[in-house]
């Protein structure tokens, strides 16, 4: 969490200002440990009760399919047309980080975060899979048939066009915003600031931490199971004494994971800059 005009918590909190700071990363102990204890508790409870767990996952992921779909739906493009009203309206000149502020990376940078953080493994993967398994697979149309393709492809398009951008949008530009022109910790707590005030350095500011936690690293665990069965399956094609089974994957796991690790603990500035100058 970065230097801001009200300190870390923990300063906020003891009435002085400083930088968190635990074995020399920059975490918040609270929201690191118990958001690390509740997604450890996930991985073992579904690694004892491996049954049971995907049955009550299977019963929950239809349920949601069955009777959220519409809200998912219509939040996407709620949001989709918010960021571009947002965009062309009165607030679409505001600059983040102030006037003055100046971009600290290039443009080819930034179109490289986006894809790599934003869509990565996932339109890899998705981008292939998702209409081909909609077209054999779909109740919404008779499947193999034209209409069956015409709407694998409009939830192909739903899922992987401008409406997941709209999303990361609008994610983006709250924290970016609350962060460099507010100056406000750079985490999701603070961009409940106008609706709870001083509060977010508080319990519940930790609450609304710890739930952007879990769910974002439960997100990525999905995308990198499913990347890393690809990946798998590539160097099983590849190289014939690579056979495709779960220790492979969990080898792979372990490097993407290690690789990721690096980079967070290197920093994202070195990573960029260093992919710019070469």
């Amino acid at each position: 969490m970065p230097d801001n005009a009200h300190g870390s918590v923990d300063a906020q909190e003891n009435g002085q200002p400083g930088r968190e700071s635990w074995l020399k990363l920059d975490v918040h102990p609270w929201v690191f440990f118990t958001s690390a204890a509740i997604i450890l508790l996930f991985v073992v409870l579904t690694i004892i009760f491996e049954n049971t767990v995907d049955n009550l996952f299977h019963k929950l992921q239809g349920w949601v399919s069955t009777y959220t779909g519409w809200f998912f739906v219509s939040t996407m493009n709620i949001i989709l047309i918010y960021v571009v009203i947002l965009a062309v309206g009165r607030f679409g000149g505001i600059r983040v980080g102030g006037e003055g502020a100046k971009p600290e990376f290039s443009t080819m940078a930034w179109f490289a975060m986006p894809f790599s953080a934003g869509m990565g493994i996932g339109l890899l993967f998705y981008g292939v899979a998702e209409p081909m398994f909609h077209f054999v697979a779909r109740p919404m149309a008779e499947p193999g048939t034209v209409e069956a393709a015409r709407v694998a492809m409009d939830f192909t398009f739903l899922h992987w066009g401008l409406h997941p951008w709209g999303i990361y949008a609008l994610v983006g530009l709250a924290l970016a915003f609350f962060a460099f022109n507010k100056g406000l910790p750079l985490s999701i707590r603070a961009v409940f600031h106008p609706l709870i005030g001083d509060r977010i350095y508080g319990p519940v500011g930790n609450i609304i931490d710890i739930m952007a936690t879990v769910a974002t690293m439960f997100g990525v665990a999905t995308s990198l199971g499913f990347g890393v069965q690809q990946v798998n399956a590539g160097l099983s094609h590849l190289f014939d004494f690579i056979p495709q089974t779960t220790g492979i994957q969990l080898v792979l796991i372990a490097g993407i994971a290690g690789l990721a690790t690096w980079s967070v603990v290197r920093g994202l500035d070195a990573g960029l800059h260093a992919g710019s100058a070469s």
